[in-house]
């Protein structure tokens, strides 16, 4: 079938997608973003409620994001309107008495949420696809286990499309040139003993080394040096990366590109380190990881088109492929598969 960008942006809107760190939305905050090209309203309540609405007051249409919490209530900017937790009117103040018919036909727009691993999730239709399954969150142990560190980075913006995320985080080839001086300082170009094999849900999962090189000239740190990454898609932009390290030690990192429109969109990460880990702190783990990242959002960045196409044209997904481009490749395929499988095929009568 031919897929267009409606139909992936139809299929994504019945999915978990973040819109914030929890940590970030303390009790009587309201914050704005945009999934999907759908503006929304994102509010914590003092019980610890999230609402996730659309953001235009339905009385004159301003954004609820400008709004704040006043006793116990959303309330609007400009005319004073209020709503709770539910997204139901509970007052118009222009109003001499209370009208229960208008204030039920005031009821905001909502969407489901839920919190795990730090994040707050949206999904914006909770209709089902056509294979009657609804997407729900991967079990990550490491990230629910006391034992290990668990932290959260900070969102980052890209002025790139969400696969353009994928493919740059999926790509094992980049490392000594887009990040030379950092997690690339000993890397080597060339991929041996890539092993890639797809998951009975339809994601996938790279198995090989990193690949450093020894180096004469500086000596690696523990997070550049050679170790065996794993690397566990699930579909359609939630990605894990294992690193485990020669002496024993572990880290789980993930990566979700939050679509905000469809050529930019919002990475959000986290990292869950190994009990007793010998190297960097958390904190300077973080720190190291944030310029790793802004490394990989200008290269995302700097490609064209913003958003890789997602038909396939003559050469692949790129311009030329290289072996390399194996996983990545691997990714556009199974997401068309996982597409397809999302959407109803509508048989057209003789």
């Amino acid at each position: 079938m031919i897929l267009t960008e409606d139909v992936v942006f139809n299929a994504l809107k019945r999915t978990w997608q973040p819109v914030a760190n929890s940590e970030s939305l303390e009790a009587g905050k309201v914050m704005g973003y945009t999934l999907l090209e759908t503006e929304l309203v994102i509010a914590r309540f003092a019980n610890g409620a999230v609402l996730a609405a659309d953001v235009a007051c339905p009385h004159k249409g301003a954004r609820l994001s400008a709004g704040c919490i006043r006793d116990g209530e959303l309330m609007c900017p400009y005319h004073g309107w209020r709503f709770d937790e539910k997204g139901a009117c509970q007052s118009i103040p222009s109003l001499l008495e209370p009208n229960p018919d208008k204030q039920a036909l005031s009821h905001l727009k909502t969407y489901a949420t839920q919190e795990r691993y730090g994040f707050i999730w949206v999904k914006l239709d909770p209709s089902l696809p056509a294979n009657g399954e609804a997407h729900e969150l991967p079990d990550i142990p490491e990230f629910e286990d006391a034992r290990w560190t668990y932290r959260m980075g900070p969102p980052m913006k890209f002025q790139a499309g969400w696969r353009r995320e994928v493919e740059n985080y999926l790509d094992m080839s980049h490392f000594a040139f887009a990040h030379s001086s950092t997690l690339g300082v000993s890397a080597d170009p060339r991929i041996r003993d890539m092993t890639i094999t797809v998951q009975d849900d339809g994601g996938y999962q790279m198995d090989a080394p990193f690949p450093a090189l020894d180096n004469n000239h500086e000596m690696p740190g523990k997070l550049q040096s050679a170790h065996h990454r794993r690397q566990r898609s699930y579909l359609p932009n939630f990605t894990t990366i294992r690193q485990s390290f020669h002496d024993g030690d572990e880290r789980v990192l993930v990566h979700i590109p939050s679509p905000n429109t469809r050529e930019s969109c919002t990475c959000f990460w986290s990292l869950a380190i190994s009990p007793g880990f010998r190297g960097p702190a958390p904190e300077s783990q973080i720190e190291f990881a944030v310029k790793v990242l802004d490394e990989d959002r200008q290269m995302c960045e700097l490609q064209m088109p913003r958003e890789v196409p997602i038909n396939p044209t003559r050469g692949g997904w790129g311009v030329l492929v290289m072996p390399g481009d194996t996983l990545a490749n691997t990714f556009q395929k199974q997401l068309r598969r996982w597409l397809s499988a999302s959407v109803e095929t509508k048989v057209t009568p003789n």
